[in-house]
């Protein structure tokens, strides 16, 4: 489907959503319904949008799926039936018609891609050939769509767009520049590029600074950024200005344009007004603009030998003494990091980030915290990155995060935006710009006791691929965990740093066996505890630990110790020898 050279325009209309509720305010359900209920007001949006300039219309069917109606497959596709049929009555040759396909968000993407083919499907039968694709967070479920739409149809024309931040990031923390290059190869993909969420300006930038390979580039921002108002959602941005920042995306690159969220009839006037000056380009294009990148630096430095870092747990309460002359004393025995987890099993401690930033100012002592996915979005991820960078804390450990604890849920709630996968390449995007002076170093946890390690070293492989460098793993307490390590040594070209968590007492061995998953402390080991007095138990302790680090001293690039029970004294003791 040859819709136009790659110099010229192709000007879409703007939202049909919006537009509809402004003009029906008290207006029937999702605003699909109106297809078969209204049809009269959907083609008289139409009409406005082309009789001010629009080229090519969407068919109002963006939410058209059972997710998002409530609805069943058939209300569904004859909303899809009544859509295309509005459209083209519309339209009437005198501008293109597009199926506006929006994400379907069930947990299970199997059946989101089914009931997608299905709907593809329909707008085929309806003979809707054009297809675009808005708001998606990601590019595979758009790839596979637009194979499967090309198989269908090999002379369909398929657009597809995600949706970003402001800050250039979809809400799973990947970068618009991986959006791009992710499809930028993919023969079925016509025209890519970005809609909704960011307003004129912002997406302009974002046009500006992304590579997307000669592809053709579409663009379709809000109309600026939304204000409540008497209950009502209104945008204020003005078709003069939508249409001026309109045009920088178009200077850039963009040769497919048009409105999204709050974009009326008047903006896309205003549009076509503008675009049609002759232009004066920038310089720059979508072809060849790249995200400004500063010369990149190294992350901190290792230390030499194998490294020690020590976890402490940080206090349940606001008294903080106990943790920074524990911290103080191991790094006197030679720890080189202290790592401080991030509220393990979902319990609130103190802030591990603050912690490392004063341990890192205040006493001297480098930190590593823990930073999890379970607590915070992605705005409040890169504001803390930018906080710790700022306190010249540069090595981070990433993790999911436990989930909250089952009796709090009802007033506590998980985050869980994206996973310590999407966050470790999040923080190596920003290392690549933000912090391309002072980079991080991204570790990630590796679990050399999980019961199926094909698995969890699988996972490996994904976190190393996004940017972990260094992994700390589980405590090592027998010969299992030991081959799993040389198995991880063989299979990762990240530093394994073996854990080693000391058991000082016997009602200690139990809680571990009892109560943290896939760690086993073995029989022998319990039974030596049993009737150990406190000074028995400690010798104990540091003796058993000291066999596992043994056990692993070949395979190890370095060892991560875990602090039971504030018993940073025996901790030292480990710590010295294992620093001999």
């Amino acid at each position: 489907m040859n819709l136009f050279q790659k110099e010229e325009i192709l000007l879409f209309d703007g939202a049909m959503g919006t537009y509809l509720a402004q003009q029906y305010e008290g207006g029937i359900r999702k605003c699909e319904f109106n297809n078969a209920e209204h049809p009269e007001r959907v083609i008289k949006a139409h009409r406005e949008y082309i009789a001010a300039g629009a080229q090519a219309i969407k068919t109002n069917t963006f939410g058209a799926n059972t997710l998002s109606m409530g609805a069943d497959a058939e209300t569904v596709l004859r909303a899809i039936d009544a859509g295309c049929a509005c459209a083209q009555e519309a339209a009437d040759g005198k501008a293109l018609v597009f199926a506006s396909m929006g994400p379907i968000l069930y947990d299970d993407q199997e059946l989101c891609d089914a009931e997608r083919r299905s709907i593809i499907d329909r707008f085929l039968a309806n003979g809707i050939t054009g297809f675009l694709f808005e708001t998606f967070a990601q590019a595979p479920v758009l790839i596979h769509a637009a194979r499967y739409i090309r198989e269908k149809c090999p002379d369909a024309y398929v657009i597809c767009e995600c949706t970003v931040s402001p800050d250039g990031y979809t809400q799973s923390g990947i970068a618009a520049q991986g959006i791009v290059d992710a499809m930028k190869d993919v023969p079925e993909i016509d025209a890519c590029g970005f809609n909704c969420t960011c307003g004129p300006m912002h997406m302009a930038h974002i046009a500006e600074t992304t590579n997307f390979y000669g592809k053709t580039v579409s663009i379709m921002p809000n109309a600026g950024y939304p204000t409540v108002e008497s209950g009502r959602t209104v945008f204020k941005s003005t078709p003069d200005y939508f249409a001026d920042q309109l045009r920088k995306s178009y200077l850039a690159g963009a040769r497919i344009l048009g409105g999204c969220c709050g974009t009326t009839p008047a903006h896309i006037r205003a549009a076509r007004e503008v675009l049609a000056q002759p232009a004066q380009p920038s310089g720059r294009t979508c072809e060849t603009a790249k995200i400004p990148i500063a010369k990149h630096r190294e992350a901190p430095p290792v230390p030499a030998g194998k490294p020690v870092a020590v976890e402490l747990d940080s206090p349940l309460d606001a008294d903080g003494s106990f943790f920074v002359d524990a911290a103080r004393r191991l790094k006197e025995a030679g720890a080189d990091y202290i790592t401080v987890a991030d509220c393990p099993i979902g319990r609130a401690r103190a802030d591990s980030s603050m912690l490392a930033a004063m341990l890192k100012n205040q006493y001297g002592v480098e930190a590593l915290p823990h930073l999890t996915c379970r607590d915070r979005n992605l705005n409040a991820s890169k504001a803390l990155l930018l906080g710790l960078s700022m306190q010249g804390v540069r090595n981070v450990l990433v993790v999911t995060g436990d989930p909250i604890p089952n009796n709090r849920r009802g007033e506590i709630k998980s985050v869980f935006q994206f996973n310590s996968v999407l966050y470790a390449d999040f923080i190596r995007d920003l290392n690549r710009t933000v912090f391309a002076e002072k980079p991080f170093r991204i570790m990630g946890a590796l679990n050399v006791n999980a019961a199926n390690f094909d698995a969890e070293l699988r996972r490996a492989q994904k976190k190393e691929q996004a940017g972990v460098t260094c992994f700390l793993t589980q405590p090592v307490y027998g010969r299992r965990a030991a081959d799993n390590l040389v198995r991880a040594k063989e299979a990762l070209s990240a530093d394994l740093w073996a854990g080693i968590m000391p058991v000082v007492s016997y009602k200690n061995a139990c809680f571990i066996n009892n109560e943290l998953a896939g760690i086993e402390i073995p029989a022998d080991l319990c039974e030596r505890f049993k009737n150990a007095d406190r000074e028995q138990a400690e010798e104990i302790a540091v003796e058993a630990a000291l066999l596992a680090a043994d056990l692993i001293r070949d395979t190890a690039d370095g060892y991560y110790v875990i602090t039971p029970l504030r018993r940073a004294d025996v901790v030292c003791r480990i710590v010295k020898e294992l620093k001999t």
